[in-house]
C-alpha cells in the first residue's frame, strides 16, 4: 500500500493524444524518408529513415501535447 492520497494517472487524455500523434508522425514520415535516404545515403537507408522518423515523432509528440493541453 502506498500512502498517496491522490491517485496518479499514467495515461491522461493529453499523453494519449500526443502518443497517437507521435506514432502517426513516425509511420507517415518513414516511407518518404526511406525513399529519400535510398538515393542520398545508399549504404544505410533504413537507419537514416528511422532516425529522421524518430525526430518527426518527437516533434509530433511535443506539438500534440501542447495542442491537447489547450483543449477542454
Amino acid at each position: 500500500m502506498t500512502s498517496d492520497s491522490e491517485p496518479t494517472a499514467r495515461w491522461t487524455k493529453d499523453k494519449a493524444g500526443a502518443t497517437l500523434a507521435a506514432t502517426t508522425g513516425y509511420f507517415f514520415a518513414f516511407g518518404p524518408a526511406l525513399e529519400t535516404a535510398r538515393q542520398l545515403i545508399p549504404d544505410y537507408p533504413h537507419t537514416t529513415a528511422a532516425f529522421v522518423s524518430l525526430v518527426v515523432a518527437v516533434l509530433a509528440y511535443w506539438v500534440g501535447l501542447r495542442v491537447m493541453r489547450k483543449l477542454p
